[in-house]
């Protein structure tokens, strides 16, 4: 990662004390600009959720020199953000809500140059934090994977006996698409109450 850390670094030093402001503007513009942000924002709690951002951002500033601790740090959270229901889009939604925060409040010294080394940043984090996310997306696909397969066991159990050949596979239809959204919820549910723990 060949970036100006320096400059980064002050530009970012410019933010932090109107930390709340960058935070707020920040989510006014994802909303604004990806409405379907929101739906992952329903049961969150945005004052703690700003907070957690502008933290990830110090760090991630604070750390730049470092770069293990750094790539181990965003893996990690992007490992924690596959249970938040967070898809690879949605970070290029975050990338152009944060360079746009920017813009906005540091105007004239939004330069293309300083706008350059910010795309670069978001870059590594983005794709650092995919690396984290693509190390955990197994662990969940083998839960949803059993779980089809226990859907298709129980369905085929309750219904073979009691029904006639032409209603069973209406009736399979059906019932497996219902019984297997059910059971990816839970099982996302099942993953973030474990990540809690």
């Amino acid at each position: 990662m060949s970036l100006d850390i320096n400059m980064i670094r002050s530009s970012f030093e410019k933010a932090k004390p109107i930390a709340g402001d960058v935070a707020n503007k920040f989510y006014e513009f994802l909303f604004q600009d990806y409405p379907a942000s929101k739906g992952l924002f329903t049961d969150v709690n945005m004052a703690a959720q700003k907070k957690a951002l502008i933290n990830s951002l110090v760090y991630i500033v604070d750390h730049l020199e470092d770069g293990e601790k750094l790539t181990n740090y965003l893996k990690k959270m992007g490992s924690r953000h596959v249970n938040y229901g967070t898809e690879p889009e949605h970070y290029s939604w975050v990338g152009q809500s944060l360079l746009k925060t920017f813009a906005f409040f540091f105007g004239d010294e939004w330069t293309p140059e300083l706008k350059s080394q910010w795309t670069q940043a978001y870059t590594f984090i983005a794709e650092t934090m995919l690396e984290g996310a693509e190390n955990k997306t197994p662990e969940i696909s083998q839960i949803r994977e059993k779980a089809r397969a226990i859907c298709n066991n129980l369905l085929l159990e309750t219904i073979e006996e009691q029904l006639d050949e032409n209603f069973k596979e209406e009736v399979r239809a059906k019932v497996r698409s219902i019984l297997v959204q059910v059971l990816e919820e839970e099982s996302e549910k099942l993953f973030h109450n474990k990540k809690a723990a």
